[in-house]
């Protein structure tokens, strides 16, 4: 089984190929050019790189929010636009278990966390103390909100993401000892985004969609829509 995996909900952008257990290759870069320059590039580059032919691969996935609205959108647009000629299957996985992936089985209680703007995060909880489990639904908070949450919390908690360093930063005193994942896994990765697709698919092959049914999920509006949405209450 062989995976495109392609990231571009943040600023860092990626893409990966899988290939029956192994990851192949993986390009990753977070220099602040636009996913638009950078990502079809990168599926190249990491194509060539595994030896692998876009027709060979059976499946393509990708992290389709939550995340920048423009990120999220091009990375959901190439996939589905690679995907539709060729008649393959695509995932649509959660931008904050990707996030959090890496700290499988750490022993940590890891919270994903990506900067929402307007001084609120999108974020999701996941125990890693044995595995990799899920205990919040993916969610907008503001950063005292989750402080509230995370102080019911016994054990290691960890902040992981591109939005790691702000709450770090905003309730290290509420919390004080509260980690950070180090700067080398804390943002997101396709070479996450093709792990966990194979682990989905092994586990359920069905759960694969049509490129026509793959669609961004943005968990909320966007600034333009709620700022249309208060001109129209008043």
């Amino acid at each position: 089984m062989k995976i495109l995996g392609v990231e571009s909900s943040a600023t860092s952008a990626s893409a990966a190929v899988y290939s029956d257990g192994r990851i192949l290759a993986v390009d990753f870069s977070n220099t602040g050019l636009t996913h638009s320059q950078t990502l079809l590039p990168m599926v190249d580059s990491v194509l060539k790189t595994s030896g692998v032919d876009i027709s060979d691969v059976d499946y393509l996935a990708v992290s389709n929010g939550p995340g920048s609205f423009t990120g999220v959108r091009i990375g959901v647009s190439l996939v589905k636009g690679l995907a539709d000629p060729l008649g393959k299957k695509c995932l649509g996985l959660s931008t904050l278990e990707v996030i959090a992936k890496p700290l499988e089985n750490t022993g940590v209680y890891a919270v994903a966390v990506m900067d929402a703007r307007c001084n609120q995060v999108y974020t999701a909880q996941f125990d890693c103390s044995d595995g990799f489990n899920r205990k919040t639904p993916d969610e907008a908070l503001s950063i005292s909100d989750l402080a509230e949450q995370l102080k019911k919390i016994n054990g290691k908690v960890m902040l992981i993401g591109d939005g790691a360093l702000i709450c770090y930063n905003k309730i290290k005193a509420e919390l004080p000892d509260i980690l950070i994942a180090p700067l080398n896994i804390r943002y997101q990765s396709a070479s996450s985004v093709v792990t966990i697709a194979a682990e989905m698919l092994e586990a359920d092959s069905d759960i694969a969609l049509d490129s026509v049914d793959l669609l961004p999920n943005y968990l909320r509006l966007s600034q333009a829509e709620r700022e249309l949405k208060k001109k129209e209450k008043g």
